[in-house]
């Protein structure tokens, strides 16, 4: 059950790191500028939205597992569209559909593996992250790959489309049936009060998170005066141990708690945020993106699992942090960008350092509910 689950986040994360490394094949193939670009992804935030909300009630209708085992392979095969579209509207209709089917997917995935954490009676979410970001390292490594060797976009995409479709719904299919009691369904996939006090706490996750993917780059060239190799070097550090983190905590959750976990996760990553904020050279900027890597890589995914007790349905509660966290990525790094050019790019990620502090402080609405069943472990 575990594997199964496993292998649906792996080709899950191994879609999304695909196509990050051929946006600029699509870019030069339909001739697009900077400005075009920009505006034309934002048809994959605008598809999110619209499959978030359609989540709750399909899963609703369906049930978590049918409706992983549908909607994920489908997300993956969505992955070889954008490669093959002729010209910007065709690619805009194709980036629609696969931020709509991202959207409905990642519901549905982390609502099956919250039931999953349930009657394995561990907190296994954050590792399931962990192997999404495995397969997201993985995807980009194959994309890097394809792209120096000059393999066609269509092709490559195409290929991957096939096989993680194939692999998910095969693994989807293994996970078991569980009988669930009938819960009341939301039309839209509006978040309750408690889904929305730990939503914010995943918001300022994601927030510091995406502030650090999209400018730790730019972020060490500007301030440290860093070459190309060492700012890429700058991001993988943070990559490395917020996936390493995911794989590992389990033992950290069931020895500490939730709360402790996070709490001291907010604080190495406070700390991680005042080394990138005061760095006088490219390795201590570093270290602080690799120590952010490190703390944060719980929060989100346990804020997962906490919003899927605390809802109604488990797919409302996660389709509401979906949104959260898919608000603060969108808008995150316009933020910074923003800070950056009125001020300075250390102004900035001292935002990112205040996000952190805000969930040191707001950690206890992670705990879980009295109310929920205590699980038996396996």
């Amino acid at each position: 059950m575990r594997r199964a689950i496993s292998l649906v986040f792996l080709s899950h994360g191994m879609v999304a790191g695909s196509w990050s490394t051929r946006i600029p094949w699509i870019q030069e193939h339909l001739g697009l500028s900077a400005t075009t670009l920009g505006l034309v992804l934002l048809a994959t935030a605008g598809g999110s939205v619209a499959g978030l909300l359609a989540a709750g009630p399909l899963l609703a209708r369906f049930g978590a597992r049918d409706a992983t085992a549908i909607l994920v392979p489908i997300y993956c095969l969505t992955l070889g569209l954008p490669a093959l579209s002729p010209s910007v509207p065709v690619l805009c209709l194709a980036l629609a559909l696969y931020g709509a089917m991202a959207g409905t997917s990642n519901v549905a995935v982390n609502a099956e593996a919250s039931g999953i954490e349930k009657a394995a009676g561990q907190p296994i979410m954050t590792r399931l992250h962990g192997m999404w970001s495995v397969g997201m390292l993985a995807g980009a490594g194959i994309g890097a790959l394809a792209a120096s060797f000059a393999v066609a976009a269509p092709l490559h995409l195409a290929t991957v489309a096939v096989v993680t479709a194939g692999a998910a719904l095969l693994s989807a299919r293994s996970l078991p049936v569980r009988p669930s009691a009938p819960a009341p369904e939301r039309r839209l996939g509006l978040p309750s009060r408690p889904v929305v006090a730990i939503g914010l706490v995943a918001f300022c996750s994601s927030f510091a998170e995406s502030s650090v993917v999209n400018w730790s780059g730019v972020y060490v060239r500007d301030v440290t005066g860093a070459d190309a190799v060492a700012a890429a070097l700058a991001y993988v550090a943070f990559a490395c141990t917020s996936a390493f983190s995911r794989l590992g905590s389990v033992a950290v959750i069931v020895r500490l708690g939730i709360v402790t976990t996070i709490r001291a996760g907010a604080v190495t990553a406070l700390a991680g945020g005042l080394l990138a904020v005061f760095a006088p050279v490219t390795w201590v900027a570093a270290l602080g993106f690799a120590l952010i890597g490190l703390g944060l890589a719980t929060v989100v995914p346990q804020s997962f699992s906490a919003a899927a007790d605390a809802a109604p349905t488990p797919g409302e509660g996660v389709s509401g942090i979906a949104m959260m966290t898919l608000f603060a990525g969108l808008g995150g790094p316009t933020l910074f960008g923003v800070v950056a050019d009125a001020f300075s790019p250390r102004v900035s990620f001292l935002l990112v350092t205040a996000a952190v502090a805000a969930i040191a402080l707001a950690a206890p609405v992670l705990r879980p509910r009295v109310s929920a069943p205590v699980p038996v472990p396996a």
